[in-house]
């Protein structure tokens, strides 16, 4: 049986994962435009990618969620490096 329930993985991580990493960027204090000239844009191209195929949405959801305070994404996160760049460059530009 093929259709729409094999692709709704996929259809669920390009809906969702995109919102995920907006919330994450501004919770990070990273600028979306900012973070989007990063290497002439294919920085914010590769952690999109890696958001969409992130196996850690939920663990993303709770923290987002959650009680945590801190403003540098999780551990777990594998945009976390890039959005701490982005956000230490804004800061020093300020």
């Amino acid at each position: 049986m093929s259709g729409l329930s094999n692709h709704q993985p996929m259809l669920i991580r390009n809906l969702h994962c995109p919102e995920l990493m907006g919330r994450m960027m501004e919770r990070s204090g990273v600028s979306p435009t900012e973070a989007a000239r990063v290497d002439g844009g294919l920085a914010w191209l590769e952690a999109r990618t890696k958001c969409i195929y992130c196996r850690h949405v939920g663990k993303c959801c709770n923290w987002l969620e959650g009680s945590d305070t801190r403003s540098t994404p999780a551990d777990f996160c594998l945009n976390s490096e890039f959005f701490s760049s982005c956000a230490e460059h804004l800061s020093s530009c300020i």
